[in-house]
């Protein structure tokens, strides 16, 4: 038999059952009304007008606000007296960190950055609701990403105060603030700062929700702000206990990176997939993490929207911080700048750069992928504002901002580096005036012959770009609102300007640990990649590598390289034997349309380290010609004339120059002769190739050429010395006609064969062709003919012309 309550009841308890009662009724009908309207918008009841759709649109999201108002009455409620949920024991450090890590995405999207502070394996247990605890903590992390905007940061903390027997937990933000004058109401029922009323949606029923779940734990919460300043929401609960999980479990290997661009994600993904049981953390002073660096060009002209593009896998997974920490269980420290590592203690220092705050995270093992840094030439003036560097994404950002808030018109690169080159094309697509300003003979001049950046740097003037190389920058002034380059071939100006002339190893915090670095201070590292510390590694732009060619230590910062460097890393860190015997320099990259790539040694570094080095270029097409989207492409390759071996190439045309030049590349590092690449089985269809692939094609000329069997000039050679030979087209009349290289004399080869050529047989003469392929038959027969001095021009008129 039900018995009446004959308890009196307050007018409080009667309130709150009154706002239980409203909220249970209102949520149905609220509800109902959602779902009709949402039925009319999606088209079930005919077709709606714009205007109507836009309406109905506004009205759902009413219901919305309506439906978060009830569940926050419905909260207050429960929470609203002592004792309204059953107590229970739990984890707090545990609890804090899953809720902080739901809201990592949404706080990305907004570009906030949201990390934990919280004790390394230890359990916090408190009494209490849970579910109530959680609550709390997510409506304040709801409020500091509400009210931070973009590239402000929240910072979630836990820690111990053992002499009160509490646990702190504190929520900081970076945001707006509360006026000091509002303060003491922020608690109260349904109060909403005037400040923030019409900035952002709510109920106004979050913090006194959190204080009444607070206090019914026998805690406490306070709220520390200054306008335009940020906020600090801090909670003390008492403990019941403090466990350190590490006490009688196996001790987790902690694994620290520095590092978050390209190498060190790369470690660090593989070491997860390789050991769960270890503590990974990642410490990357900048915002972004794990992006392709070769995009930023791309993100400049707008080809890229948006950074995150950039951060995207294949599968459209964004690798930021929520990515890393809830997929890959890898904490990250981002806009945090590891100062010193200290090898004895095993442990580096870090600090926060948004609030100063310093401490020591320990490690067993350490990984640097600290990357580089531009090179800034020793020219007075260099760090003037409206001078930048292009290697990060802060970076591109910076440069983006001036392009359009100023409407930078004339832009200057220092430098003819590749990221000079890359960038000019998204500076011109943006629709500026670029000039560059090369202190060598050529622009590329560490990974391209002379003649081979000759022909790019021709087809880069035709697009606009204006290239000055030989030239010494004395100083830079600002006039007005330009930059003034004050040079030994006059002066240039410029609204803006990017540094291209090379970047330098990182190797700050390695020199500072006395770690061997070397020359060109690049870290050392042996082929497991371990430093002279065998607890510390080093990978990407910060570490040496050896040349596979020469074998000799060099600095080659490539992505390429960066990642393979990351994976081995990690292999020998998990105790999977690996090395890393080296690189030989693969480049790819496009300009205006025309692909560029190389590999190996150049012409001149191959003499330089002492390779009987000959070389030949060949111009053919990339498919067969009747085929769609057939275009030539341009090869240089070159080989040692003692032994055969293939020691590097170089290509460009708008054809596909990456794939043959990708074949030459595995044939160095297996130290394939010209031989051996020809004998290759390369696949033909004429959709995609020719039978006797370009590069071996190349193979076959250049062995001819060191057996004398066909002797060659070059078109710069050619060029420089037009008078000293008669010039023979061997083409067909109408091709002469259309394409010819000035005074020379059309002789069809099937003329040549039956009538020869009118010069004497001791005459200097050269026979070319479109691609030289007719005049290598055309020189066949002369020298059978007995010419004594003949000679086939390299690449034909398709290479002569550019």
């Amino acid at each position: 038999m039900r018995q009446n309550d004959s308890r009196p009841v307050s007018p409080a308890q009667r309130g709150e059952q009154f706002i239980g009662t409203l909220s249970h009724q209102l949520k149905s009908p609220i509800n109902t009304i959602n779902s009709l309207l949402k039925t009319i918008a999606d088209g079930f009841t005919g077709d709606i007008s714009d205007k109507t759709r836009h309406f109905i649109e506004k009205a759902i999201g009413k219901t919305a606000e309506a439906n978060t108002l009830i569940a926050d009455l419905l909260t207050f409620q429960q929470y609203a007296g002592a004792g309204q949920a059953a107590a229970e024991e739990f984890d707090c450090v545990d609890l804090t960190h899953t809720v902080a890590g739901a809201y990592m995405a949404e706080a990305s999207d907004r570009e906030v950055f949201l990390r934990t502070r919280l004790p390394e394996h230890t359990a916090i247990f408190v009494k209490g609701s849970m579910r109530g605890l959680e609550i709390a903590l997510r409506n304040l992390i709801e409020n500091a990403i509400k009210y931070t905007p973009a590239h402000g940061h929240i910072v979630v903390k836990a820690s111990v105060q053992k002499g009160k027997k509490q646990c702190v937990i504190a929520v900081s933000d970076s945001g707006s603030g509360i006026p000091t004058a509002e303060l003491d109401n922020v608690f109260d029922p349904f109060y909403r700062s005037v400040k923030h009323q019409s900035a952002a949606a709510g109920t106004g029923l979050g913090l006194s929700i959190t204080r009444n779940i607070i206090t019914s734990m026998g805690g406490g919460i306070s709220a520390e702000s200054r306008e335009n300043a940020g906020s600090i929401f801090t909670i003390s609960l008492p403990y019941t206990r403090v466990r350190s999980l590490a006490r009688g479990a196996r001790k987790r290997r902690r694994v620290v990176i520095i590092g978050g661009v390209t190498a060190g994600p790369k470690a660090a993904a593989r070491l997860r997939r390789l050991c769960e049981d270890m503590d990974i953390t990642i410490i990357e002073k900048g915002e972004f993490l794990s992006y392709s660096g070769c995009g930023l060009p791309s993100y400049i002209a707008g080809r890229v929207f948006s950074p995150k593009a950039l951060m995207s896998t294949a599968d459209n997974t964004i690798r930021d911080i929520s990515f890393f920490e809830t997929i890959r269980n890898i904490k990250i420290l981002n806009k945090i700048e590891a100062v010193d590592i200290d090898r004895k203690r095993k442990t580096v220092e870090v600090k926060d750069l948004a609030t100063g705050e310093s401490w020591r995270v320990p490690y067993d093992a350490l990984v640097l992928a600290t990357g580089a840094d531009s090179f800034l030439p020793p020219i007075p003036g260099i760090r003037l504002p409206g001078i930048y560097s292009l290697h990060r994404v802060e970076d591109a950002e910076a440069i983006k901002r001036e392009c359009m808030g100023r409407n930078a018109r004339d832009v200057c690169i220092i430098g003819g580096g590749l990221i000079g080159i890359e960038t000019a094309e998204s500076l011109i697509e943006a629709g500026a005036r670029v000039t560059i300003l090369e202190k060598k003979a050529h622009i590329l001049s560490t990974i391209f012959d002379r003649d081979i950046s000759g022909k790019i740097q021709n087809a880069m003037t035709k697009k606009g770009i204006k290239i000055v190389t030989d030239t010494a920058i004395e100083r830079i002034a600002r006039k007005g609102e330009q930059l003034v380059f004050s040079t030994d071939k006059g002066k240039f100006f410029a609204d803006l300007v990017i540094l291209s002339a090379g970047v330098v190893p990182n190797a700050r915090l390695a020199k500072k640990a006395g770690l061997a670095c070397t020359p060109v201070g690049a870290v050392m590292v042996n082929r497991h990649l371990r430093t002279s510390d065998k607890s510390i590694y080093a990978i990407g732009d910060c570490a040496a590598s050896v040349n596979c060619i020469t074998r000799t230590q060099e600095y080659w910062p490539l992505g390429s390289i960066s990642t393979k460097m990351g994976r081995i890393a990690a292999d020998n860190i998990c105790g999977r034997a690996s090395v890393f015997d080296g690189f030989i320099g693969t480049v790819v990259f496009q300009s205006f349309g025309l692909s560029i790539a190389r590999t190996g040694l150049t012409f001149e570094r191959a003499r330089e380290h002492g390779f009987n080095a000959m070389a030949v270029v060949v111009t053919g097409l990339d498919r067969a010609h009747y085929a769609r989207n057939a275009q030539y492409v341009t090869l240089k390759l070159i080989a040692d004339t003692k032994t055969g071996r293939v020691l590097g190439v170089q290509g460009y045309g708008r054809g596909d120059v990456f794939r043959h030049v990708q074949v030459v590349a595995c044939g160095i590092a297996k130290a394939m002769t010209l031989t051996d690449i020809f004998a290759l089985d390369l696949g033909y269809a004429p959709e995609f190739n020719i039978p006797i692939d370009v590069v071996q094609t190349a193979c076959l000329v250049l062995g001819s050429k060191m057996e004398g069997f066909i002797k060659t000039i070059t078109a710069e050679d050619l060029s420089r010395n037009m008078g000293a030979y008669h010039i023979i087209d061997a083409s067909p009349v109408s091709e002469h006609m259309m394409n010819a290289i000035p005074g020379s004399v059309n002789v069809p080869l099937e003329n040549l064969r039956r009538e020869g050529i009118a010069f004497d047989k001791k005459a200097k003469c050269v026979v070319y062709s479109k691609t030289s392929s007719r005049a290598y038959e055309a020189y066949r027969h002369l020298v059978s003919r007995g010419y004594e001095n003949i000679l086939v021009l390299e690449g034909g008129y398709a290479y002569w012309v550019q």
